[in-house]
C-alpha cells in the first residue's frame, strides 16, 4: 500500500511542481511565462524542459520518501513516460499535434529525462 502511495503522491508533486513554477515564472517574468505558453525558441523549449527536470526530481523524491524505497521513484518515473509518449504522439494543442509542434530533439529529451530524473530524484531521498 506504501508503494502505491508513493507512487501516486509521485505524480501528483511533479504536476503540482511544474504547474507552481509556470505559474510562479508567469507572475513574475511575463515575457518568461509568455514565451513558455508559445513555445517557439529553443530557449521556451530549454525553459520547458528544465521546469520538467525539476518536476522530475521532486516527484521521484516524493515516491520515494513515501513510498520507501527507489522502486516506487523508478514506477513513477515509467508511468509519466507512460501518459506523455501518446499525448506527444497523438495529442494535440493549440500549434496541432505536439509530435509536430516540438523538435526530435525536445521529446526524446523530454521521455529520457522523466524515467531518468524521477529515479536520481528517488536516490536523494534516501540520503
Amino acid at each position: 500500500m506504501r508503494l502505491v502511495l508513493g507512487i501516486v503522491a509521485g505524480l501528483v508533486a511533479w504536476f503540482v511542481a511544474i504547474t507552481a513554477i509556470g505559474f510562479v515564472l508567469r507572475l513574475l517574468a511575463p515575457d518568461v511565462g509568455a514565451a513558455l505558453v508559445a513555445h517557439t525558441t529553443v530557449v521556451a523549449m530549454a525553459e520547458r524542459l528544465a521546469i520538467s527536470f525539476i518536476g522530475s526530481l521532486f516527484g521521484g523524491w516524493m515516491a520515494a520518501t513515501i513510498g520507501k524505497g527507489q522502486r516506487a521513484a523508478m514506477i513513477t518515473g515509467v508511468i509519466m513516460l507512460i501518459i506523455f509518449v501518446p499525448y506527444h504522439l497523438f495529442g494535440s494543442d493549440q500549434h496541432g499535434p505536439i509530435w509536430t509542434s516540438f523538435p526530435l530533439w525536445y521529446h526524446l529529451t523530454f521521455f529520457v529525462s522523466l524515467p531518468l530524473l524521477a529515479i536520481l530524484g528517488g536516490r536523494f531521498a534516501r540520503r
